[in-house]
């Protein structure tokens, strides 16, 4: 059996339809890839779908759920879709995810966020959606420790999340902490053959689900820089799209999960609702950041990561 890669969205919405990014570039390469996304919702929340094992579920174009529901409308392309609920646990979650292993032959699991908010420390002013992100993130640590698979972690429209909530200077100290641990894999930007037929696929999405993050990301692929003004789903104002959107980066999970801490207390804790309790009663810091994050954002994307690193998984 061909070995196969999951590539998805860790938090649902713009995040799944980004990271097709990356999955039409490993499949332009014929490796066999599968759509993964990890939501936030309880399997039960997601109706005409298979129920695989644990809390995941194969998802056909007549899947439907409340919210920004990405992955009925990306099955509709063709692709095998699958979906975790993030919200029944930890354990639920790997559950599915060995069932598909054994099933698919699954050697490789990436996933993507887009925004940033999956690697706060918890002392900024604000973390975003960062509960099932942080979740997200202790399942691919955890696919890794426990289930042998090749896990990589993506970012992208760095600091984008809710249209810049969480201050540059900080999340770039955090990037620069997974950095200087060695975890950081490089930057990928997608080739030109790529990059159109990314921006057809994100064109017809947005048609159906609307996506600040992924709104962002086209823009910037589409050199669309400068200040610009976006009035999409929860968001309308203005935001400032730069060179380093275009650009989804690549850490080790491991390593990311070691500056998140509510990462640590989904490893240890298993549960959603504990992950969402230490969001709730986290302490803010009154850390500055650096001051000097743009040009560490300009050396980083000078390293680039490439989808052909994953040809021998």
């Amino acid at each position: 059996m061909i070995p196969m890669i999951l590539v998805g969205g860790l938090g649902g919405g713009g995040d799944s339809g980004g990271s097709l990014s990356v999955a039409i570039a490993l499949k332009q390469l014929g490796l066999d890839v599968s759509i993964l996304g990890v939501l936030n919702c309880h399997k039960h929340n997601i109706v005409n779908a298979k129920v695989v094992a644990g809390s995941l579920l194969e998802i056909n174009p007549a899947s439907w759920s409340s919210g920004r529901f990405f992955e009925p409308h990306i099955a509709s392309l063709g692709w095998r879709v699958y979906s975790i609920c993030i919200r029944d646990g930890l354990n639920e979650a790997l559950e599915g995810l060995e069932k598909i292993i054994d099933d698919l032959n699954v050697k490789a699991f990436i996933g993507v966020d887009f925004g940033g908010d999956i690697i706060v420390k918890g002392d900024e002013p604000d973390v975003g959606s960062t509960t099932n992100d942080s979740m997200a993130l202790a399942l691919l640590v955890e696919a890794k420790r426990k289930l042998g698979l090749k896990s990589l972690l993506g970012i992208g429209v760095l600091g984008g999340e809710f249209g810049g909530c969480i201050p540059m200077p900080l999340l770039v100290e955090n990037v620069l902490e997974i950095v200087k641990s060695g975890g950081y894999l490089g930057a990928y930007k997608p080739k030109e053959e790529v990059r159109r037929k990314f921006l057809g696929t994100a064109g017809y999405l947005l048609s159906r689900v609307p996506s600040l993050m992924l709104t962002i990301y086209t823009d910037a692929l589409k050199n669309r820089l400068g200040r610009n003004f976006y009035s999409v789903a929860y968001f309308r104002g203005k935001f400032e799209v730069r060179k380093y959107h275009k650009y989804i980066f690549f850490f080790n999970p491991d390593d990311a999960c070691k500056v998140n801490r509510f990462c640590q207390v989904a490893l240890r804790k298993r549960s959603f609702r504990k992950v969402r309790d230490a969001v709730k009663s986290r302490e803010r810091s009154r850390r500055k950041g650096l001051s000097n994050w743009e040009k560490i954002l300009d050396k980083l994307i000078k390293k680039p990561w490439r989808p052909e690193s994953l040809m021998n998984t």
